[in-house]
């Protein structure tokens, strides 16, 4: 993977990679260098403010599912989601940040082609505070996704007309109800990027876990999937949120 370094600039990046010819798309995240964070007194009363600047001017369909599956995969924080379709011209504060909904595929970050979707710089100082979501990379996933759906239909409608097994290797294709989250599949895919991006910029880190949200890497059924746990936080992230920020710590 290639990382496009800039001076005094650190980023977590989002990418998918399409493998061709393969059962599934994988996405990670990639680290360059993590910084210290200080787990002091909370930082606010438990709110977290989310300026959304939306370039790509989203159905509001699409917008009420990206702030509802946001607000699902933080919800164990106790923390409360504040959304503004705004932003302040000035320093945010630490339970503050922007998160930018571009209609680009992410290639000005980067020399020549790229599979970015997410991306949160971070200065030296750790005050950067923008999560950028590159649409057009998000709708390039759905179409790869779309594809393998429908490959994985005709291949399980076969086998059942020639009354054999269907191949195991379908169910790593794509899950048999695959087709009931197309609609909101391009959504998904932008909500769970953003929070991904949205955890680094508030815990003012890059690192990455073996599970969950924050692991680095995904292959296409997590995409499909309704089950919450795969982009869950765990109990570290959890506690370092809570601490920071001041959620509810009765919540569960």
């Amino acid at each position: 993977m290639t990382v496009f370094q800039h001076p005094k600039l650190r980023r977590s990046l989002l990418f998918t990679t399409a493998l061709v010819l393969a059962p599934t798309l994988l996405t990670g995240f990639d680290v360059v260098e993590a910084q210290e964070q200080l787990l002091g007194a909370p930082l606010s009363d438990g709110k977290i403010l989310i300026y959304f600047l939306d370039h790509q001017f989203l159905p509001t369909a699409e917008v009420d599912i990206l702030q509802q599956e946001v607000a699902t995969i933080f919800q164990e924080t106790g923390l409360t989601l504040e959304w503004i379709m705004d932003s302040p011209r000035r320093k945010l504060n630490p339970n503050e940040l922007r998160l930018i909904i571009l209609p680009s595929d992410g290639t000005r970050w980067f020399h020549g082609p790229t599979n970015v979707i997410g991306i949160a710089p971070h200065d030296d100082t750790g005050t950067g505070r923008n999560c950028f979501v590159f649409y057009r990379q998000a709708i390039w996933f759905r179409q790869q996704a779309v594809f393998r759906c429908r490959e994985a239909i005709q291949a399980r409608t076969e086998a059942q007309i020639r009354g054999v097994e269907v191949d195991p290797f379908i169910d790593s294709y794509a899950p048999a109800d695959c087709g009931n989250y197309l609609p909101s599949l391009t959504a998904m895919i932008v909500a769970r990027a953003a929070a991904h991006e949205m955890v680094h910029i508030l815990l003012n880190q890059l690192d990455h876990r073996p599970a969950g949200l924050m692991r680095n890497s995904f292959d296409i059924r997590d995409w499909f999937t309704q089950d919450h746990s795969l982009f869950q936080l765990d109990t570290i992230e959890v506690q370092q949120l809570r601490q920071q920020l001041g959620g509810d710590l009765n919540e569960r």
